[in-house]
């Protein structure tokens, strides 16, 4: 397994998602739950796999308590490195607003039997776009008590990329696949280099929609079967599968440090695994043909909360 050092972390390429350890959530086959046991098994081989980092959220179901059972079972130097979220917060006043980050703090530290954070992550930009100071200044005095060792910002959209990049946070979490240009055209990913953010990348697979062939898409999502027969055209004129390019993109990408990967099964596991290790470095032209391809993509093809709700 491919390793990077992340503010001083020796941290696997591959930072396993754990939403669908907490929820049902994506698209295909496998999109529920599952039992606390597979969820523990899967753990297990994502660390037997050299996946030592884990990336998981206070609002995805039971992922936090799942992973705080099986880190119970583990000795401190088996332990992966955990990255959770907080939000939202009660934005009252100022006051309110430092009690509920260090209240949500403390609840995700017991509930993943952790005596600090590896990093915290504020969940939505809007949660610190409405108070930068303080919520900046808290999360300083969180890892002053040792609460918490790295901070960290997850953001949407592609305008958010300068004031992240100011914030003084160690991380940024954002969405980026071979759909979505926007955070590459805007110059936010290198913005966010030159702070010397580490860059953690989730959506690489679009919830799975690039494996999806285009008679197997819902009529509801119609519109998203164009961008994926370029996509497949592609995949054929680079000789990678889908996951292959969709992975080599993004990490193609200067300034990306980590890709979060969800998966419900061994077996995705240890097919992500695989991919990790197929993945290749893109030429110039090659990025420049998939840009070519997916320059102005209906909006929609890229914000999964639109799929089913158009008219």
């Amino acid at each position: 397994m491919k390793h990077v050092n992340v503010k001083g972390m020796d941290m696997s390429v591959f930072t396993l998602g754990t939403v669908q350890l907490g929820m049902d959530y994506g698209l295909g086959e496998h999109t529920q739950k599952p039992p606390k046991e597979a969820a523990f098994a899967l753990l297990d081989r994502a660390a037997a796999c050299g996946v030592n980092a884990l990336d998981t959220a206070n609002n995805y179901g039971d992922s936090e308590r799942t992973i705080g059972e099986w880190l119970r079972m583990k000795r401190p130097e088996d332990r992966p490195y955990v990255i959770t979220k907080i939000g939202p917060f009660d934005q009252n006043t100022k006051e309110c607003l430092r009690d509920d980050i260090f209240r949500q703090t403390e609840k995700s530290l017991q509930t993943l039997n952790a005596d600090t954070l590896d990093m915290l992550m504020v969940h939505a930009f809007e949660d610190y776009a409405q108070n930068p100071d303080t919520v900046a200044n808290t999360f300083a005095d969180l890892k002053a008590q040792g609460m918490i060792k790295r901070s960290a910002l997850s953001a949407y959209s592609r305008h958010d990329y300068k004031v992240l990049s100011e914030s003084g946070f160690d991380a940024v979490q954002i969405p980026l696949n071979v759909f979505d240009w926007g955070q590459i055209e805007s110059g936010g990913i290198r913005l966010l280099a030159e702070a010397h953010m580490a860059v953690f990348v989730r959506s690489v697979f679009l919830q799975g929609l690039v494996f999806l062939k285009p008679e197997e898409v819902d009529p509801r999502m119609d519109f998203c079967v164009p961008y994926l027969r370029k996509y497949l055209v592609l995949c054929e004129e680079f000789g990678l599968s889908p996951a292959t390019l969709a992975l080599s993109f993004t990490l193609s990408v200067p300034g990306v440090t980590s890709v979060v990967l969800g998966c419900q099964t061994i077996e995705q596991l240890e097919n992500n695994c695989e991919l990790i290790d197929q993945t290749v470095t893109l030429t110039e032209a090659q990025m420049e043909r998939i840009h070519a391809a997916f320059h102005g993509i209906d909006p929609r093809v890229i914000n999964p909360g639109c799929w089913f709700n158009h008219t």
